[in-house]
């Protein structure tokens, strides 16, 4: 029998820029269905995990794979291909303000599929009516609140039916009330779509809402991997720390070489 294939796999991945380690050895797990909520202090590495995955950025050292494909290993053309299976929502929707919503959401199709013009606005269509955005198809970005910019930014990472959706703090900059809309989209969308999903975010409410799994990364190492119950129960004073928003702890007694390197 052929051992299981993980949906995402990182084997003791180290990344490096000059003498600063940003990771130091993270080895990290995700299965299929899975919604991994990763956290952690600004700066820790966090988002550096997504940008590995969808390989922007090559480690210093160390394995990731995508289901049964080495990232690191891929050619460019190869690399491409895998991506395809991959969406991205970024933490400023990203979406290019020269297009309307309707050509945001098409670009990925008409780049990187042979699918006709009639094929291509149905699967606009689609996804927008999955967000709750149809209205919006011919609006500018510029004529969107920023509730609306990550809700078609979602349709856009949904265009061609990834298996996994990695999330770049999906609700900075938004309140409380819509924050929650695109937290319950995100559990709605990945359940119904049975896609497994990466979140970056240091929002604690929302990370609790989203999970089935936290990890957390402190000086470039997982010191915690747990459900969301387990995890809220940590005996790691780092992580006690970072749940309760305590000025006392191990966090702020080695910020002063935080401090001195910004």
């Amino acid at each position: 029998m052929s051992a299981p294939v993980h949906m995402v796999e990182l084997r003791e991945v180290v990344m490096q820029f000059e003498e600063r380690k940003i990771l130091d050895g993270v080895s990290l797990i995700v299965e299929p269905q899975e919604r991994l909520v990763i956290m952690g202090q600004s700066g820790s590495g966090k988002s550096t995990i997504l940008r590995l995955i969808l390989g922007i950025r090559q480690p210093t050292s160390g394995n990731i794979f995508f289901k049964q494909f080495e990232i690191t290993r891929l050619s460019r053309r190869k690399l491409q291909q895998v991506r395809r299976q991959i969406g991205m929502v970024h933490q400023y929707s990203a979406l290019l303000s020269s297009l309307n919503v309707r050509d945001n959401i098409a670009l990925p199709l008409e780049e990187l599929t042979d699918k006709s013009p009639d094929e291509i606005e149905k699967i606009v269509d689609q996804k927008l009516e999955i967000v709750g955005m149809t209205e919006a198809k011919n609006l500018m970005p510029s004529e969107l609140s920023g509730g609306m910019k990550k809700r078609v930014s979602l349709a856009r990472a949904l265009t061609l039916d990834p298996e996994l959706i990695l999330f770049d703090e999906p609700i900075a900059g938004l309140d409380p009330v819509i924050a929650s809309v695109i937290d319950e989209l995100i559990i709605r969308l990945t359940e119904e779509s049975k896609i497994t999903s990466i979140i970056v975010t240091h929002e604690m409410e929302s990370a609790f809402r989203i999970a089935t799994r936290m990890a957390m990364l402190y000086r470039g190492e997982i010191i915690e991997d747990a459900p969301p119950d387990q995890f809220r129960q940590s005996q790691n004073p780092v992580v006690a720390q970072f749940l309760s928003g305590s000025t006392e702890g191990p966090i702020l007694e080695g910020s002063q070489d935080a401090i001195a390197t910004k």
